[in-house]
């Protein structure tokens, strides 16, 4: 099964699944709905141990874009990416520092809560050898969140929000 790195946000405190506040030392995610979304849509999900954060001036040296990097110019198994919030952010640049032979490896990229960055600048038809599916989503509705939490946004229910919207795919019969 190919691999879809699953690249977290920023580091810090935030809510979790439940709504309560977490810290995120390793860069904020709900890992268990990128998985499960990864799994939905073909790919075997692997999380990088490694905060969105800039890490200094730019986003194409932080270390989370280093090392993701890093990871799928060793293994070819690795065919798509998920960027979350700062991880999102750093999936553009992992596209730019890639070669046109390196991108038409790519098959799938999912970009959430990166709104800095526009949809257009992920599209495959921006780069030569690009051909993969884009989903590229904004943050959810508040409406999504758990009730009476008091949260003021819902960012971090994104991975939650775009898992509810992407069909399990169709069971098979042995």
């Amino acid at each position: 099964m190919p691999t879809m790195l699953i690249l977290r946000g920023n580091s810090g405190r935030f809510p979790d699944e439940d709504g309560n506040p977490k810290d995120y030392p390793k860069g904020a995610l709900h890992e268990a709905a990128a998985t499960q979304y990864a799994h939905r849509v073909g790919f075997s999900g692997e999380v990088l141990d490694i905060s969105g954060d800039r890490g200094g001036s730019s986003r194409s040296r932080s270390p989370q874009t280093i090392f993701a990097l890093e990871k799928f110019q060793r293994r070819d198994d690795v065919t798509a990416f998920y960027g979350f919030s700062g991880g999102g952010y750093n999936v553009y640049w992992i596209l730019q520092a890639l070669s046109e032979t390196e991108r038409r490896r790519l098959t799938w990229i999912a970009v959430l809560g990166a709104p800095e960055t526009a949809k257009a600048k992920y599209e495959a038809t921006a780069y030569p050898g690009g051909s993969w599916t884009l989903v590229y989503q904004l943050d959810p509705p508040l409406s999504v969140a758990p009730k009476g939490k008091g949260l003021k946004d819902a960012h971090m229910f994104g991975p939650d929000w775009l898992l509810s919207k992407t069909a399990a795919p169709p069971a098979t019969t042995p």
